[in-house]
């Protein structure tokens, strides 16, 4: 196991596009689509009745197609979200969002077909309003760096092992096949990813056992290693709950997102492509 002493660096200041923008993600995702939609909305007009139009449709370019205006409207939203500093993968939303409307009008689907992608989404993501933790899938990696943490801790004992907010069920799955005798269960809030890993729990040939609810209603005291992979927007609420109720000598391993101003015991790095493993030692 791999570990560093993490640095101390100093906030970077925020660009005066960041301090325009709101706080939130999805308010400045919105934003930065209409201020481009307007932009292009602007622009089209002139475009169209320039004296360019005519040599670029001999060309078969139709200028008031909006796949023409598509590309445009791509480029000035990314360059936006860049200069605001969103996320990358809020980036591709940027690029993805607009090709994937146009897309669906244009294929005319039925209504029923938005319908359900309503309700698989409402079922997948129907808390995240409440517990500020969307759906993060876990890497194969990051199951065998957790087993590797769990031989390292448990010295020839049994554990009980809980995977808080967790999903379909992949690394409670994995950690009860390679550990046996272990008490794996897993506790996922969202009733689509609690339903796939129940379903899956049935035929993966394992004791792995998963419950539909809050990780609050659970005692942390009968358990031995806690794993996480939330928010940061809840890791000062987990780490609190296990400083008042796990035993010395447990351990709570979080994924991607330490908890704020604690040191980790261990970091581990499953991979170069896998996020860091925060390993704490309840004292």
């Amino acid at each position: 196991m791999h570990s560093v002493e993490l640095p101390v660096e100093a906030l970077p200041s925020q660009p005066w596009v960041q301090r325009l923008l709101p706080k939130r993600l999805w308010s400045q995702a919105l934003l930065i689509q209409c201020v481009s939609m307007l932009l292009m909305t602007g622009l089209a007009p002139g475009v169209i009745n320039s004296v360019f139009a005519f040599e670029l449709r001999s060309l078969g370019i139709r200028l008031d197609s909006v796949w023409f205006w598509l590309f445009p409207h791509i480029c000035v939203v990314s360059v936006l979200a860049i200069a605001a500093r969103m996320p990358v993968w809020w980036r591709w939303i940027h690029v993805i969002f607009p090709v994937a409307v146009i897309f669906m009008q244009q294929v005319a689907l039925p209504a029923t077909v938005y319908f359900a992608g309503f309700v698989i989404t409402l079922a997948l993501y129907w808390s995240v309003h409440n517990t500020r933790v969307p759906f993060y899938p876990s890497f194969p990696s990051t199951w065998r760096a957790m087993h590797h943490i769990l031989e390292q801790h448990a010295d020839d004992h049994s554990l009980k092992v809980l995977d808080i907010g967790s999903g379909i069920g992949d690394l409670a799955m994995f950690l009860a096949k390679q550990r046996i005798h272990d008490q794996v269960s897993g506790i996922e809030i969202a009733p689509l990813p609690w339903a796939v890993s129940a379903v899956r729990a049935l035929f993966s040939g394992t004791s792995v056992t998963f419950t539909l609810g809050d990780y609050r209603s659970i005692n942390f005291a009968e358990l031995d290693v806690v794993f996480a992979y939330l928010s940061p927007a809840v890791m000062q609420d987990v780490w609190q709950k296990v400083q008042q109720e796990m035993r010395p000598g447990c351990l709570f391993v979080t994924s991607e997102f330490p908890v704020p101003d604690v040191v980790a015991e261990h970091i581990v790095f499953p991979s170069a492509h896998s996020p860091a493993l925060y390993v704490y030692l309840k004292k």
